[in-house]
Parts: structure tokens; C-alpha cells; sequence
């Protein structure tokens, strides 16, 4: 039960999160429609969906990470990082007593320093096609990840 309403109080806060994310894209375009040049709003386009891109990758897996937590059972798991396998926000996490990794597409630097303090996670997952939903505790965050041959 304890599990059930951190994993809640942790989606929520992605919600809050990704919309953020989506706001503060629109009012970025917003600012560049007022200053009014046609070659400024063409070039922020492609700005604009990458401020806005992890709050819509959020709402679009938002009801496969509802399906995984409510089919999958939380466990906790013993991670470390890859090294040399940072993209930007997205981590490669080594799992203790598997031969796999976890890809995390959005990881944010205060959930990578709880995660190297810790080195644990809890994990939804994974499901036949290989995705999971990751949650830190003592942070509310929660991710959906996918699991990769190391």
C-alpha cells in the first residue's frame, strides 16, 4: 500500500513535470510570435518541440506506464551507471545480477545523484517487449525505460 501511493504521489509529479515541459515550450513560441519576424518563428519551431518533447513523450506513454504498474509488481533493484554511455538527460543503468541494462530516456540530474547515492531503484516490469517503469525513492520521479542488451 505504501509502495501504491509513492508510485501515485511520483506520477503525479511527472504529470506536473511534463506539463511544465509543454508550457514553458508554448510560451517560448509565444514570445518569438510577438516579436513578430517570419525567419525567427520558422527557426524556433524545431526548439519548441524539443523544449516541449519530454512533457508530450510523457502524456503519449502515459497509459502503457499505468498498464505496466498495474500489471507488474514494484521490486527494488541494485543499479550503477555505464560509464561513458550518457546521451544529454538519458542514462544507461547497470543492473546488479543481470546480464541486461536499463535505458532511461529522461533522468534529471537530482535523480542521477540519488540513484549513485542509493545505487537502487524500483522497477515496474519489464513486459514482453522489454519496457519497464522506473521509480526513485526519497525523490518522487518515475520514468518509463526499456531494457537493453549491455
Amino acid at each position: 500500500m505504501i509502495i501504491q501511493n509513492w508510485s501515485d504521489t511520483c506520477l503525479v509529479r511527472a504529470d506536473r513535470r511534463a506539463v511544465g515541459h509543454i508550457f514553458f515550450a508554448v510560451a517560448v513560441f509565444g514570445v518569438v510570435l510577438m516579436i513578430g519576424w517570419l525567419w525567427l518563428t520558422v527557426l524556433s519551431v524545431p526548439v519548441v518541440l524539443e523544449l516541449a518533447a519530454p512533457g508530450l513523450r510523457h502524456f503519449f506513454t502515459r497509459r502503457g506506464t499505468l498498464r505496466l504498474i498495474e500489471r507488474f509488481p514494484w521490486r527494488p533493484v541494485s543499479v550503477s551507471f555505464v560509464p561513458g554511455r550518457r546521451i544529454g538527460r538519458q542514462a544507461y543503468l547497470r543492473v546488479d545480477g543481470s546480464e541486461n541494462n536499463l535505458r532511461l530516456p529522461e533522468l534529471p540530474e537530482r535523480a542521477r545523484v540519488l540513484i549513485r547515492h542509493t545505487g537502487r531503484v524500483w522497477i515496474a516490469g519489464p513486459d514482453e517487449r522489454g519496457r519497464v517503469v522506473a521509480m526513485t525513492r526519497g525523490l518522487a520521479f518515475l520514468t518509463r525505460g526499456r531494457v537493453v542488451e549491455r
